[in-house]
């Protein structure tokens, strides 16, 4: 180093430590004196390095330095690692600090230090003392050797990571893992728990021991269901505990009511079970087992907790899981347990059902035997035939009585062929042959249901088959076919393929629901809202198919959609290899199809389907006046004879389900309705509910016939809205019975509902009207009344038979009018109406009028009675009276608004006009009928010399007075309009005379000038609303000619003109504010709409403009005066002569041959010529009297006029005056005044104009 280069600063050990941090602060307080390293100032400059490294890091370090291995620390160390031994540790020998681990660090810190290698190690297991008792710790560390200034290693260096919370995060998460994986395959509630608790025990450092028990149904027992970690009969494991033990193991009424707790275990049990770990738990968490949807758990599980980490809520969170996977693997186990006992139990119940069916069919053979034999019997019998009615009853004996044996025969084939005891004898038949027989036994049946039935078969096919099944296989399948098919046919085919023979039976019907087509062979299954012909059936027919095919061997299936249809395919292998050889018969024997009595049952079902099943036969005509019963039922035995039961009595109809019932009901009401509850297409509770949602129908009684007997099917029908409600069978007299009854109930129902009503409805009228009705026993001094009479009088009926009828009036009657009133009920006679009025005192002191009316009879004693009416009106009599008044009103307020509106009419302007460049359009109405009038009004006052002045206004008021001050106002503009004034000037003139007609008068108006010479509207407004202009070229834009002053009468008046220059076809539109205000709306939103009008009809003809706008904006609907003036430029006929005249000498000259060659030019006749010619002269030369030149001359011609102005630079105007003979002044204006039709002056800023016309 030179002299020249900067000696760098070297930091003490104090600023070091200063800015170290919390423990840089904390190293200051250290007595390093009394340590082997000394001052720090005198530490060796590598210590000094490596302390500045150590407290600058925010990696987590410590280090040991020197002899002794003096401990050192940074703040990330100090705040991971340290806990409670922080700041004690700072300045101490390393061996001092971690004493509890130095067995395990001490060895590798003196490797280091001796060989001068750095070791490392991954997530070691050390049991540090930081937190007030040995803690389960990880750390990955290494410890690196420090070197002194002379190269010798006089320290080490430790950087370390604590993984306690991953390591122990992942062995808990490995345990929940296992648990949830193995406990799932366990089959029962033993098991599982088994699983559970070996799992648990195979990682004995997370719950050193565990013990789950499980509670009986109440609660007062637990069992001991498993163990993790305990060996044999443990105290802390007893096999029972009993919640009724005065001091139990553990607090089973706590977590029978589902309550967790923290159990301490020392001193309660010896040698604790203690795992994996050196020493015993000191607690265990006990925790209830929930139940899911229940008040008490299935059990609990005791956990032994580490002792080696804090029970903190991840801890607890952690147990809670351990047993939400015992709960959840219990759960599963009882339901499969559960599930197999019920399967256990249905089996039984199948094979009871079975039985009882094999027991029941034997029984049921000998009655039927014994029903069926007589009744066939008498049936042929022709020495002794019976009479026709007691034929057909037989045969409807023997049909259903054959029905009923074939379905007895069905169960015992069903309970045959699950029991094996069936036996079956196969033989060698061409089953093409016995078919096709069975097939045609249907043909009649599918011909009188307008269906084809079509039988093809393969000459060569023969199999093995018993044919009695085979027959029921082929006579179920077509039966059923032609139940579900409606149009089009069933097709029959038989024949073999691939060494099976192939039966199919096709149909075109309704077909089946693909979620219907896995249990459509098992047996009681029926197709829910499916159509068919009938609902009757079992529900065993193609259970039954599935079983007989089975027998042989084969498949059965079906390929089905809705709305298109079914086929149904039998497969049977070809030969007799599968079927048992002793069940085999080698003859094949005769085929012959025997129409047996279940063959033929099955057949004469299928009859029974027929539409024409469904209609009675012929009886005689019903007797009018019969109640009509509607008969309901898709079997047409059963229809047939219910109405032969009935018809005796009643009008009998019948239906063959509820579609076709609810057809026939509306074309006629039936009186009562008998319906089978099983029905095709609508059943008999369908009927019920759509009755109940017909009004027509929801009275009619109905009565419902079902085969479900007992208590809950009878409580179904009646709750669903049936009537009545009989089990199949019943007698004759029990359904005439109910019947009777019923219709009985019904009228008597009409009658009370009729009675009810007219009750409600009298009562009703007596309310609305304030009527009540009375009884008065003038022998017996008694009152009887209606309920409204009570009421009108604020009085009880038990009052009123306290006081008797003499004192009730006494105390009713207002006193003037008691005596009157008794009079007209002691002079009562027979036949005579008693009427009369009265007051009648309320007792809370109101007086309310009322009317009575009443008439005298005579009771069945003999007793007079005074029966009658009683009618508040003071309503009526105060409503009278207004209205009376009212029309006085109105007829006042009539009387005043026509002589207002004839006053306005007088006052208001023709509305034609005749104007020099314009067109005018006016409209004017009056408010309604019943409104007050108001004091609209316009006026045009031709000016002369083609201007012309526009006035509209508004009165604020009513009536006369406002039309008669309108009046006023129109003869004032007049005047000073005659006077040539300037808009400005007429307004405030206005505006003094408005003040002198009263304080309260408030008046706006619009004075307009318009100058046809200029083509300009000058004009002022005092408060009106805003005049519209739609330009001739911009007619979508109708802009407002805003307000520039207050209304008249408002006080200080102060405005200026306004000019606006106007071109031919504008149109300025001038309106009161009737037009435009509605009551609730802002007025410019009216303006605006009237804007919107002129913009749609501003092309319509100008005379019809106005009554146009009118109706746009007010309909028919007008409650104030409204007045519109319409003002539409012209075009002007010849824009005439303009001359300046700047020399007095050469003026008059000048003026006189231009005015002549003019009027020349338009053809003016010679004389008005020269006179106009003299005019000009004389206004010119005293325009040059007057004033200095220039003066301007200008002469132009409407249609009906020529109009002559001269204008000079003068404010003074010309005086008219009679000269005398010597005195020329003032007699030129007389030659003018007597020369033209009109003349003027007028004054403006620049000068005076003096003007005058001629008619042409």
């Amino acid at each position: 180093m030179t002299a020249r280069e900067p000696v760098s600063r070297v930091r003490s050990m104090r600023e070091t430590f200063e800015s170290g941090g919390q423990v840089g602060a904390d190293l200051l307080e250290v007595d390093w004196s009394r340590t082997p390293l000394g001052d720090p100032e005198q530490w060796s400059l590598s210590l000094k390095n490596a302390i500045r490294i150590l407290l600058t890091s925010k990696f987590s370090m410590w280090m040991a330095w020197g002899p002794e291995l003096t401990f050192f620390c940074n703040d990330a160390y100090r705040r991971d690692t340290l806990g409670t031994k922080y700041p004690w540790a700072l300045g101490r020998r390393a061996d001092e600090v971690w004493s509890e681990i130095w067995d395990d660090i001490g060895p590798r810190i003196a490797r280091v230090m001796e060989s001068g290698e750095a070791t490392w190690d991954e997530a070691l297991l050390l049991f540090l003392e930081r937190s007030g008792y040995a803690e389960e710790t990880y750390h990955t560390f290494s410890y690196s050797p420090l070197a002194d200034d002379d190269g010798a290693v006089a320290g080490m260096l430790c950087v370390v990571t604590e993984d306690t919370q991953q390591v122990v995060a992942t062995s808990r998460m490995a345990l929940l893992r296992d648990l949830g994986v193995r406990m799932s395959a366990a089959r029962d509630e033993q098991a599982a728990v088994a699983e559970a608790c070996h799992q648990i025990n195979a990682d004995g450092r997370l719950l050193p021991f565990s013990v789950v028990y499980l509670f009986d149904d109440d609660g007062a027992t637990v069992w001991r269901a498993g163990t993790a970690g305990v060996a044999g009969d443990h105290p802390v494991a007893p096999a029972l505990i009993h919640a009724s033990s005065p001091s139990p193991t553990w607090p089973i009424a706590e977590l029978w009511d589902g309550l967790s707790s923290v159990v301490p275990l020392a001193g309660r049990f010896e040698d604790v079970p203690r795992g994996r770990w050196p020493e015993p738990p000191t607690e265990a968490y006990v925790v209830p087992l929930a139940q899911a949807a229940a008040d008490h758990p299935y059990g609990f599980l005791v956990a032994g907790l580490n002792r080696y980490r804090p029970f903190d809520d991840t801890y607890r969170d952690f147990v809670d899981l351990v047993a939400g996977h015992l709960s959840a693997a219990i759960s599963d186990a009882r339901a499969i347990q559960a599930e197999r006992e019920r399967a256990e139990q249905l089996a039984r119940l199948d094979q009871a059902k079975t039985d009882f069916f094999a027991n029941v069919s034997h029984e049921l053979r000998t009655p039927l035997t014994l029903l069926l034999g007589p009744a066939e019997d008498a049936l042929a019998d022709g020495a002794a035939p019976l009479p026709p009615s007691q034929a057909a009853r037989l045969e409807t004996i023997a049909r259903n009585g054959q029905r009923m044996l074939q379905l007895v025969n069905t169960l015992l084939d069903f309970s045959r062929l699950e029991s094996g005891q069936g036996r079956s004898s196969f033989q060698r038949t061409d089953l093409c042959v016995l078919t096709a027989e069975l097939a045609a036994m249907f043909q009649s049946a599918a011909e009188g249901a307008g269906l084809r039935l079509d039988i093809d078969c393969d000459g060569d096919t023969v199999a093995y088959v018993d044919r009695d099944q085979w027959s029921k296989i082929v006579l179920n399948l077509i039966s059923n076919a032609l139940k579900f098919t409606f149009e089009g046919g069933v097709s029959v085919t038989i024949g073999s393929d691939d060494g099976e023979a192939v039966l199919r039976v096709s149909d075109t019907g309704t077909g089946i629901p693909e979620a219907d087509q896995p249990r459509l062979f098992e047996r009681f299954h029926r197709v829910a809202g499916s159509r068919s012909r009938t609902h009757e059936g079992s529900g065993i027919g193609l259970a039954l198919v599935a079983e007989l095919v089975n027998a042989h061997g084969g498949t059965v299936s079906v390929d089905s959609a809705p709305g298109e249809g079914s086929t149904f395919v039998v497969r049977l292998p070809l030969g007799h290899e599968h079927l048992p050889a002793e069940q085999v018969a080698h003859e094949s024997g005769t085929i012959a199809v025997a129409a047996d009595g279940a063959t033929r049952s099955m057949v004469a079902q299928a009859l029974s389907w027929l539409p024409d099943g469904s209609q009675p036969e012929p009886r005689a005509a019903a007797r009018s006046g019969q109640p009509t019963v509607l008969v309901v039922d898709d079997n047409a035995d059963m229809r047939s004879y219910i109405a032969d039961l009935l018809h005796p009595e009643y009008d009998v109809q019948v239906a063959a389900d509820g579609i076709d019932a609810l057809e026939r009901m509306a074309e006629r009401r039936p009186d009562l309705v008998l319906t089978d509850v099983m029905m095709p297409r609508l059943d008999g509770f369908g009927l019920l509910h759509k009755m109940q949602g017909d009004p027509a129908l929801t009275s009619v009684p109905v009565i419902m016939l079902s085969a479900r007997a007992g208590e809950e099917g009878t409580l179904e029908g009646l709750e669903a809205g049936a009537n009545d409600y009989l089990v199949k069978p019943f007698s004759g007299r029990e359904l005439l019975a109910r019947v009777r009854v019923n219709l009985e109930l019904d009228r008597e129902q009409r009658v009370r509902q009729a009675l009810e009503r007219s009750e409600e409805l009298l009562a009703q009228a007596q309310r609305l009207a304030q009527i009540g009705s009375w009884e008065i026993h003038l022998d017996q001094d008694t009152i009887t009344a209606s309920p409204m009479f009570y009421e009108l009088m604020h009085m009880s009926a038990e009052e009123m038979d306290r006081l008797g009828t003499a004192r009730v009036i006494e105390s009713l009657v207002h006193p003037d009018d008691l005596e009157r009133v008794n009079l007209q009920i002691a002079h009562a006679v027979p036949g005579e109406i008693v009427r009369y009025e009265t007051r009648v005192v309320l007792p809370d002191g109101r007086v309310r009028l009322f009317q009575a009316r009443g008439e005298l009879a005579t009771d069945p004693a003999g007793g007079r009675v005074l029966r009658g009416s009683f009618q508040d009106i003071t309503d009526q009599r105060a409503t009278q009276e207004r209205l009376i008044a009212a029309e006085a009103e109105r007829e006042a307020a009539t009387r005043e608004r026509l002589i207002a509106e004839q006053l306005q009419a007088s006052l208001l302007p023709q509305s034609e006009f005749d104007l020099d460049s314009l067109d005018v359009a006016a409209f004017y109405r009056a408010g309604v009928e019943g409104t007050y009038v108001g004091g609209d009004w316009y006026d045009v006052i031709p000016l002369g010399a083609g201007r012309t002045a526009f006035v509209i206004g508004d009165v604020m008021g009513r009536g006369v007075r406002a039309a008669s001050v309108m009046g006023q106002l129109r003869s004032a503009v007049r005047a000073y309009a005659a006077l040539d004034l300037t808009p400005v000037e007429v307004l405030e003139l206005l505006d003094r005379l408005v003040q002198e007609l009263g304080s309260n008068q408030i008046v706006t108006c619009v004075y307009a000038v318009h100058d046809a010479a200029d083509r300009t509207l000058t004009y002022a407004n005092a408060g009106h609303p805003p005049p519209l202009l739609a330009r001739h070229d911009l007619v979508d834009n109708v802009a407002r000619i805003e307000a520039t002053g207050p209304p008249l009468g408002a006080g200080y008046f102060g405005m200026r003109p306004e000019v606006v220059a106007l071109e031919a076809d504008d149109l300025v539109v001038l309106y009161t504010d009737g037009l435009v205000e509605r009551r609730g709306t802002d007025l410019f939103d009216g303006i605006e709409r009237l804007a919107e009008a002129v913009r749609d009809h501003v092309d319509h003809d100008l005379a019809e403009l106005p009554a146009m706008l009118a109706h746009d904006l007010l309909g028919g609907e007008v409650d104030d005066d409204i007045a519109l003036v319409l003002v539409k430029v012209a075009e002007p006929e010849d824009p005439g002569l303009q001359v300046r005249l700047d020399s007095a000498e050469t003026a008059a000259r000048q003026a006189r041959r231009a005015v002549r060659l003019q009027l020349a030019a338009w053809g003016v006749p010679e004389e008005l010529a020269e006179d106009l010619v003299l005019v000009t002269s004389e206004l010119v030369t005293n325009a040059f009297v007057h004033a200095r030149p220039p003066i301007d001359l200008r002469i132009r011609r409407t249609h009906h006029e020529v109009v002559l102005e001269v204008h000079d630079r003068a404010l003074l105007r010309p005086r008219r005056r009679r000269p005398d003979d010597d005195d020329e002044h003032g007699r030129g204006l007389n030659i003018v005044e007597a020369l033209t039709t009109d003349w003027g002056t007028r004054s403006s800023e620049s000068g005076k104009t003096v003007w005058c016309t001629v008619r042409v």
